[in-house]
């Protein structure tokens, strides 16, 4: 056997190991945590008191 048909099969076993992790991740997919006390993280809140982030006035 070749060194480019041993390169060739090596390459298309990644793709095949690859391909069989992100099909049983698609099926299984993300635990998410269950329970009071956890935060979304997408969500940003402006202190208390505290201007937010699109309401800042820019002083030159």
């Amino acid at each position: 056997m070749g060194l480019t048909t041993k390169l060739g099969l090596y390459a298309v076993g990644l793709v095949v190991v690859f391909a069989a992790a992100f099909g049983a991740g698609s099926v299984v997919g993300p635990v998410l945590p269950e329970g009071e006390g956890v935060h979304d993280r997408t969500t940003e809140h402006a202190p208390e008191g505290g201007p937010d982030h699109g309401d800042e006035e820019r002083h030159e």
